[in-house]
């Protein structure tokens, strides 16, 4: 970062950009993510996607998740990044999208905001009731474009972000760039951001030299505060590894 001060960590929550012939949701986090970078305002550690309620009462454009992206950053830099996402947002979000976004510091978050998010999860929740959690705990939410509902998953994405145990990586560093390949445990935790790497049945990896076969499609997933891959043993190697199958991580 540009300056000494201490760095936090910051989530940035936003939901309902898209329509159906759009970029989704994903691809603006990770297009707000990289720019945090660039502008010399912090580092984008992860980006999650977060699966919200899905029922034929809640308007979505295809499978109603949100994104959260965690960056490390300065208190001073707060307001460059949310004016750049409020502006960004504007811009960009597709025609009849309901854009939401909130801003707010991981170590301020209460329970009650990661409680909303599970909530969020399993039924209806109303605009109201973000709106007022967001004031009673002093959070940065906005809406942006159209009814602005964006505003429930914007908040429901930081508050699943921070209670460490939900969603799947939308990008995590690294981890793109080794699809398709074969790599050892040492490797892995070198050059990705993956922080753990568990077998379907909670066993942890530990052998730096165990291999593991990357696949077309590697994703981690947010688990325990940490991004954690999940692998299961190798079809095509007795002593080896592959990452999950791409129907059991789309789950998260």
């Amino acid at each position: 970062m540009a300056n000494s001060e201490s760095s936090r960590i910051l989530l940035i929550g936003i939901d309902d950009t898209d329509n159906l012939e759009s970029r989704g949701t994903g691809f603006h986090a990770r297009h707000i993510g990289a720019a945090v970078g660039e502008n010399n305002w912090g580092t984008c550690r992860v980006i999650t996607r977060h699966q919200l309620l899905k029922s034929p009462l809640v308007p979505f454009t295809s499978h109603n998740s949100a994104a959260c992206i965690r960056v490390e950053t300065a208190t001073s830099a707060m307001a460059d990044i949310e004016s750049f996402c409020k502006a960004y947002l504007q811009q960009n979000s597709a025609e009849g999208s309901d854009a939401g976004l909130c801003l707010m510091w991981q170590e301020q978050i209460p329970l009650t905001i990661q409680q909303f998010g599970f909530v969020c999860k399993q039924q209806l929740v109303s605009q109201q009731a973000a709106w007022d959690l967001a004031e009673q705990h002093a959070i940065k939410l906005f809406g942006l474009t159209g009814t602005k509902d964006g505003v429930i998953g914007a908040l429901a994405a930081a508050g699943l972000n921070a209670s460490g145990s939900d969603g799947r990586m939308l990008w995590l560093a690294g981890m793109r760039e080794l699809a398709g390949q074969t790599v050892t445990l040492e490797a892995l935790l070198a050059q990705t951001g993956i922080e753990l790497v568990q077998s379907l049945q909670g066993l942890v990896l530990t052998d730096p030299a165990c291999l593991i076969a990357m696949g077309p499609w590697p994703r981690g997933i947010w688990l325990g505060g940490k991004a954690t891959l999940l692998v299961e043993p190798d079809t095509e190697n007795a002593d080896g590894w592959q990452v999950a199958a791409k129907d059991y991580l789309r789950k998260f």
